[in-house]
């Protein structure tokens, strides 16, 4: 579990001081390949037929990660291609009464899949699956002021397939970049029964693009 944590962190130190060391050849990868680290804030909520109950409400999250912008060719170079590696969460916040709540928050290491396309000048449509692999699931509880944890992790799939779509905008200048996103989870949250529930949720958050600063 450890490293499934520290794999993030790692990668983005693998790339960062390969650059320092090779300015020249980060300055090459760049005509095709910008990279760098991505920071996003998700509100999320359960969706599905057993998900429609007014007594969840939605959770905020904090996700970090590392990404890889591939550009197809330079004949084309509206066209490209997304992956990484991402910490992210989803889940909701359930309310019966002011003594009876709590927050349940399901915990994935993602990898995305996602083309990209320009539609404009630093402006692109990104679309694509993803496959998550699953960290965590807590179920923070409150009842009439007592406090519990529920570890979740076993009744949970260890593996989600999902898919997201977002609109992101890149400033050629400063190496910047934002984003909006939906992502959700095609297959049941839940490992056993038969209720219908899945992730689902969007985010906003932010890029930096590493290799701006080898560029000349």
């Amino acid at each position: 579990m450890k490293k499934l944590k520290l794999m993030p962190t790692l990668f983005f130190t693998f790339i960062l001081s390969s650059c320092y060391l090779t300015p020249a050849y980060c300055s090459t990868i760049g005509e095709n390949i910008t990279y760098g680290p991505e920071l996003s804030y998700r509100s999320s909520k359960f969706t599905g037929s057993d998900a429609k109950d007014d007594d969840f409400k939605r959770l905020g999250s904090i996700g970090f990660g590392v990404y890889a912008h591939w550009m197809f060719s330079n004949d084309h170079p509206e066209m490209g291609f997304i992956s990484g590696l991402f910490y992210n969460q989803f889940g909701a916040k359930y309310e019966y009464s002011s003594d009876d709540k709590g927050k349940l928050r399901v915990h994935y290491l993602t990898i995305p899949f996602t083309f990209t396309y320009t539609v404009y000048e630093g402006v692109n449509v990104e679309i694509g699956p993803d496959l998550s692999f699953l960290l965590a699931a807590k179920d923070k509880y409150e009842y009439m002021g007592e406090k519990e944890t529920y570890d979740l992790k076993d009744d949970t799939n260890k593996v989600q397939i999902g898919y997201n779509i977002a609109v992101s905008y890149t400033h050629e200048e400063s190496g910047l970049g934002g984003f909006i996103r939906w992502n959700g989870g095609f297959n049941n949250v839940n490992k056993e029964g038969d209720y219908v529930i899945h992730n689902g949720g969007f985010s906003i958050g932010a890029r930096y693009r590493i290799n701006h600063l080898f560029e000349k």
